[in-house]
């Protein structure tokens, strides 16, 4: 009986310590997320930028071609 309590108690201080480890991993990850979140955000509002900066100059648009044409 001992044996077993001893047994399921060294299970359970793995198991919280991966929880704990988990636990950090999602964190780390969420403030990845967050950052890529305002990089999306400022290159979505540098393309909204160059939109309006090619609809005001038609030239600028010969200009910026890819080269297969």
């Amino acid at each position: 009986m001992e044996e077993e309590l001893i047994r399921l108690d060294t299970r359970l201080i793995y198991l919280e310590d991966t929880v704990s480890q988990l636990n950090r991993i999602i964190m780390d990850q969420d403030g990845q997320i967050e950052q890529l979140k305002r990089t999306v955000n400022e290159l979505r509002n540098k393309v909204r930028e160059l939109d309006e900066k090619k609809g005001e100059n038609q030239s600028f648009s010969d200009q910026e071609k890819p080269p297969h044409y």
